[in-house]
């Protein structure tokens, strides 16, 4: 199905110049033209590229570009700009290039739209592109957020950043392996290092990536985000008055599917911002973490390479038969060696052996304790001082019945008018604000976080947050 679908809309020819045996430099001369492209905003000349072609044919020698699988021997010979005419016409019979004729019996030269994306694709992998992570999710947030949060367009703009995001997670969370791999590969501490800080810190995590566990956190937007999208799915009247916008500006056939579109959005957000993205940059989190043992393992394997036992018996002798060179065989050796190597025949295992058998665990004799007697006044008085720990702890329950005290027939209280008379009062509304996340509470609180109000005068400043009961009281 899916192989059908794309030969649709791609030629069967259009990769077959990956085939040939000059396929690098197909590639560059597509690439010559994608620069070009890029650059202009009208079509290409003809005249122009084949300029192109020939001066970068002329620039790399005869002997790279002559020799083609498809060449007979009487085309051997020909000039740059022949050659150059030859590739021309092989990209456009391929689809990689289109030409168009004018009125004036010139050809002008185009990009098909799918070469272009293709060549987009090819271009991020020739330069090792990698998501921006920076303001990424700040975006999602104002977009979602802001004056136009209840417009689709916001909503769309805000699902299409969240794709990239999502992509470019699972992109990084896929190539650490290969990282992994081309670690393994290094022969030497520098190129360990390279791959280590030059590499992988630099094109794959880097602060972008840190910025998300840091100071652009996840945690920091979550919850604003995900409240304006379950604002979005609960709001069934905005959901049919940006249906019938999205119709009008005709983006989608008929309302039905423009009311699925906005749904899938704010469900693929809501999905996103929830357990995935945790999974996923958890998942990233363990195979940096496996990355980084590895790494650690093969620079202390390439620094300690070759500085074993055997290398310093090595450089013991090799000193040894200098000397015996120098003084003669019968020179007696200085008494410093021996601190390097034992030359001397063991007969007894002691503390200097190089290797000492292991000893015995000791088996273990387990012997009953005596019970001391605890005194009844003693123990009176730890109970009592028990007790009265136990009696000072403030209970869900207690500060329930506090609450329902506070509200009294109404169901909302703002905390400045909660009574702070006394220093008892002051610590059972910082038990309040403690305990409003219990799923025992019966209470909430709503407001805007950060925020404060004066009471008694300016004097103090309390939470800007109201105290609302979960369940009407009956």
């Amino acid at each position: 199905m899916y192989g059908k679908d794309f030969f649709a809309r791609v030629p069967e020819n259009f990769f077959s110049i990956f085939s040939r045996n000059l396929k690098e430099i197909y590639v560059d001369l597509i690439f010559l033209v994608y620069q070009e492209y890029n650059q202009r905003i009208y079509t290409l000349s003809r005249d122009h590229i084949i300029e192109l072609f020939t001066e970068y044919l002329e620039s790399m020698g005869e002997q790279t570009w002559q020799v083609d699988e498809d060449s007979s021997p009487e085309e051997a010979g020909k000039s740059a700009r022949e050659q150059a005419l030859q590739y021309l016409r092989r990209l456009v019979d391929s689809g990689w290039l289109n030409l168009e004729p004018e009125l004036d019996y010139t050809f002008r030269i185009s990009i098909p739209d799918y070469a272009i994306v293709m060549l987009e694709a090819m271009n991020k992998i020739r330069t090792g592109y990698r998501v921006e992570f920076k303001g990424r999710i700040l975006s999602i947030y104002q977009n979602l957020t802001g004056s136009e949060g209840f417009s689709y367009v916001a909503l769309q703009q805000a699902y299409e950043s969240t794709q990239e995001l999502i992509d470019g997670l699972k992109s990084l969370n896929h190539s650490i392996k290969n990282y992994t791999e081309k670690l393994l590969e290094a022969e030497d501490v520098r190129a360990v290092l390279s791959q280590i800080f030059d590499v992988y810190q630099t094109k794959v995590l880097g602060e972008q990536y840190y910025r998300l566990k840091t100071s652009e956190h996840i945690s920091k937007y979550r919850v604003g985000i995900l409240k304006r999208t379950r604002e979005w799915r609960s709001s069934r009247d905005e959901i049919i008055r940006q249906a019938a916008v999205m119709v009008r500006e005709k983006r989608v056939p008929d309302t039905g599917a423009a009311e699925n579109l906005l749904y899938e959005w704010t469900e693929y957000i809501d999905t996103s911002f929830g357990r995935e993205m945790d999974r996923l940059l958890s998942e990233i989190d363990r195979r940096n973490a496996r990355y980084a043992r590895s790494a650690a393992d093969r620079l202390r394997f390439k620094l300690h390479q070759g500085r074993g036992a055997g290398q310093h018996i090595y450089t013991v002798l090799a000193y040894l038969g200098k000397l015996a060179k120098e003084s003669g065989e019968k020179t007696l050796v200085p008494g410093e060696i021996t601190g390097f190597i034992a030359l001397f025949p063991q007969v007894a295992v002691d503390n200097h052996s190089l290797r000492r058998p292991p000893a015995a665990r000791q088996t273990h004799k387990p012997q009953p304790l005596r019970a001391v007697a605890v005194p009844e006044e003693v123990r009176r008085k730890q109970l009592q001082q028990f007790g009265s720990r136990v009696a000072e702890e403030v209970t869900v329950e207690q500060v329930n019945n506090y609450v329902d005290n506070i509200l009294g027939e109404n169901d909302v209280c703002p905390i400045e008018q909660v009574p702070l008379n006394s220093r008892n009062q002051w610590v059972k509304l910082i038990y309040i604000i403690l305990f409003s996340q219990s799923p025992t509470a019966n209470y909430r609180l709503e407001g805007e976080r950060g925020e404060t109000v004066a009471i008694k005068e300016g004097s103090i400043e309390v939470p800007n947050l109201v105290i609302k009961r979960k369940g009407r009281k009956r």
